[in-house]
């Protein structure tokens, strides 16, 4: 381990027992809740820590095992924005130099606080493949001459996509892991709670990218789709069924199957 490690591992070990002292701090007994904050607040000035420190601590970004060697379609890009949206994620396209393949390819990257982005990547990886296996399946009809389409297979296949995108948005919230705190805030203030959560979240998270250097997204060309493969692609993404699962860890996410 270089010397570099060792005091990141260092850093990584105080940052968690600042974390503990600031949650003992909201304790109900008033001599543990004074000494832990003052335990919290003498870490901080040692390592020159600001509680902003602490809670960017929290921030991590996820990259999908998926990569493409040109830039990722339109309906990929919407399926992670979709999603990221509902996880209260940043979505970014990630491209770099891959040293396995030997090219420049571009990733799918989800950046938010733990364990969104690595819920938003399950979620976003899962239904990547049923979307796939669905527009190539669409794009082989067309293909045959079993689907009619005015535009080519594979240009029929990108509006077939765009669709089930669309379809399934609805469905997606279901992903969103609903514990009975969650529950118990919706109920009891109208969502407020939740709006403040997300806001705080959608803060730190800009804070986290805003040292680093992200290229300004593309504006989407306008396109007449094609309406039969808009149509094969609604009614395909209404099939989608989202069920239950075991989570990892007790960690609640869910699976997806087709009906």
């Amino acid at each position: 381990m270089t010397e570099q490690q060792q005091d990141e591992s260092k850093l990584e070990r105080v940052i968690r027992k600042i974390k503990r002292c600031l949650a003992l701090s909201k304790s109900s007994n008033e001599n543990e809740a004074a000494t832990a904050m003052r335990q919290a607040q003498a870490l901080m000035r040692e390592y020159r820590l600001t509680e902003l420190d602490v809670r960017l601590s929290d921030v991590d970004e996820v990259q999908s095992e998926k990569s493409r060697a040109h830039r990722r379609p339109t309906w990929d890009r919407h399926l992670s924005a979709i999603v990221a949206r509902v996880f209260s994620c940043r979505p970014l396209s990630y491209r770099h130099w891959c040293g396995t393949s030997g090219r420049m390819v571009e990733r799918a990257l989800f950046v938010g606080v733990t364990p969104a982005p690595q819920i938003a990547m399950y979620a976003y990886e899962a239904l990547l493949a049923k979307l796939t296996q669905a527009r190539l399946d669409y794009v082989s009809r067309v293909r045959s001459g079993k689907s009619r389409s005015t535009y080519s297979p594979e240009t029929a296949g990108d509006h077939f996509a765009i669709a089930w995108v669309s379809a399934v948005h609805g469905k997606i919230h279901e992903l969103v892991p609903r514990g009975e705190e969650d529950l118990a805030i919706e109920q009891h203030s109208k969502g407020s709670g939740l709006v403040a959560v997300e806001s705080r979240d959608n803060a730190l998270i800009e804070q986290y990218l805003a040292g680093k250097e992200i290229g300004k997204p593309r504006k989407a060309r306008a396109v007449e789709l094609d309406m039969a493969a808009q149509i094969a692609g609604m009614l395909a993404g209404q099939l989608v069924e989202i069920n239950p699962g075991l989570a990892n860890g007790g960690e609640a996410q869910r699976q997806l199957a087709s009906a």
